[in-house]
């Protein structure tokens, strides 16, 4: 808008085209159902008011036990309380998490120093740095490594899962992060 520009997506071009072409008002609209907790990921042409849980269903229904369900992009989307919410105009996807295990799976690889982490991560922290602290914490060492992550403001971290899926190495980063902050928190709480 500040350069006199409006920039839409298909979703909402075609939405005007059908209401200045064919005087048709916006009552449905296309929505992504996917993630790794759905069971047949899809696009549907759903009515505004459909709820998503009639979504879901109509993929199959969850695989396994969600942990997460997220209106929009798994960055910018809003996590869902329940599920008995109606698709709006503004609906363009629902993204399905699956439970994981927090057991720290140990097929990743070293870090590479690549930066891929830092430079993707929305809060401007160093999610390498907490991967390195996790580890070394895991051994001993003689260094406080949960007061270390908490200096580098380990806190701030909103868990958004760029920083692992950016990862050349596969590093579970957010696994080590969440490790971490709990145990940030238990410090904290005895202190």
């Amino acid at each position: 808008m500040d350069v006199g520009v409006v920039v839409n997506n298909i979703g909402t071009a075609y939405a005007i085209y059908n209401a200045v072409r064919y005087g048709k008002p916006l009552i449905e609209r296309v929505v992504t159902v996917t993630g790794d907790g759905i069971r047949e990921p899809k696009n549907i042409l759903t009515k505004i008011g459909t709820s998503f849980d009639f979504l879901i269903q109509n993929c199959g229904g969850f695989a396994g036990e969600p942990e997460k369900v997220i209106m929009g992009g798994p960055m910018m989307g809003t996590a869902q309380y329940t599920l008995k919410v109606p698709v709006i105009k503004g609906t363009s996807g629902l993204v399905v998490f699956q439970k994981k295990s927090e057991e720290v799976d140990s097929n990743y690889q070293p870090c590479i120093r690549c930066g891929r982490c830092i430079e993707n991560c929305p809060m401007g922290i160093s999610p390498n740095l907490y991967g390195l602290f996790f580890e070394r914490g895991m051994y001993g060492g003689g260094i406080d490594f949960v007061n270390e992550a908490y200096k580098w403001n380990i806190m701030d971290c909103i868990e958004c899962g760029v920083c692992s899926y950016v990862c050349p190495s596969n590093r579970p980063l957010v696994q080590f992060i969440k490790n971490l902050k709990s145990e940030v928190k238990k410090k904290k709480k005895t202190q």
